[in-house]
């Protein structure tokens, strides 16, 4: 679990944003088929880059595919997408060199043509008007997706996530913008479960993300030195914290901490509080689940319970213990 002490030894040290985005997005994403990497090797023998690099399978973006990628990544029949987040740092010239090299010198090493990489500037924080026209970027047909008329910048799209449509493929990238109002409406997106369904894993991880962005407006600033560990941590915390407070008293007598659940297979009762957490995570139970549980044994309950935390589906909770 989340140490909470320690937040304050983490004061001094660097949050990798991007890392915490991209926990966000590589379950769903790695589902359908396409990778997601954090440190990518940009030249031979050079430091890791931190940026996101999302590489399809396929010939084509599917659909499955879109419902997690934001617009200006989503709408072009490139394979790789390089991805440069900046969340604390605002637009500036050499930002624009950076990623612009970025592209160039990964292009050159993957030796990849030019349709088959589009490069992205992700901005949480929205720059003012005059450094973008600048530069030649004016918005495109999308909302929040901007383009250059420059040559030098033609293979670089700049996106504001504060300005994203609020579509439910923007929402877990619209988590990360800097304006409040924005970034709630995403969470508020995700929570009416408008995105198609995820393992309780990623929930942990948007539930940490969202405890973070709360904490960090409370307090007037934005955390440092966090880990996707960390945050997903926080998340888990925040999910038992609402799932038993939901729970009746006599219920939540016999269910005092998370480990209960791997507890309660030894204890009397261990079907009703089965029952209980799967209703929570699946909802109203099947007439061969019902059964099925009823029969199993207190080894088998306290297996299946232990599933409840990773599986996608019920049928993958119940399954026989192997």
């Amino acid at each position: 679990m989340a140490d909470r002490k320690n937040v304050g030894t983490r004061v001094t040290q660097k949050t990798y944003w991007h890392r915490l985005l991209a926990q966000c997005v590589t379950e769903p994403l790695t589902t359908a088929k396409v990778s997601v990497q954090t440190e990518v090797d940009v030249v031979h023998a050079s430091p890791k880059a931190d940026i996101i690099l999302l590489r399809r399978e396929g010939n084509t973006w599917t659909e499955e595919q879109k419902a997690w990628l934001a617009d200006g990544m989503r709408d072009t029949d490139a394979r790789e997408l390089l991805i440069e987040f900046k969340f604390t740092e605002s637009l500036t010239e050499n930002v624009l060199r950076r990623t612009l090299a970025y592209d160039y010198f990964y292009r050159e090493k993957q030796q990849l043509e030019r349709d088959n990489l589009r490069s992205l500037l992700l901005l949480s924080k929205t720059p003012t008007t005059d450094i973008l026209a600048e530069n030649g970027f004016s918005p495109t047909d999308k909302e929040g997706v901007y383009a250059s008329c420059l040559r030098i910048f033609d293979s670089l799209y700049v996106v504001l996530l504060n300005e994203l449509s609020e579509e439910p493929h923007n929402a877990v990238w619209k988590c990360f913008a800097s304006r409040q109002q924005e970034w709630q409406k995403a969470f508020a997106c995700i929570s009416q479960r408008r995105l198609p369904k995820t393992s309780l894993e990623h929930e942990f991880a948007i539930l940490g993300t969202k405890k973070i962005r709360m904490e960090g407006t409370m307090k007037g600033i934005e955390p440092s030195g966090l880990t996707p560990e960390y945050v997903r941590d926080l998340g888990r915390q925040e999910f038992f914290a609402a799932m038993m407070n939901s729970m009746p008293e006599e219920e939540l007598l016999k269910f005092e901490r998370p480990a209960a659940i791997r507890q309660e297979g030894e204890q009397k009762g261990e079907t009703k509080i089965l029952i209980r957490l799967l209703q929570k995570r699946f909802g109203d139970l099947p007439a061969w689940a019902n059964q099925k549980i009823a029969n199993a044994d207190s080894a088998t309950l306290e297996k299946w319970s232990l599933r409840i935390l990773d599986a996608t589906t019920l049928e993958d909770v119940l399954a026989d213990p192997s």
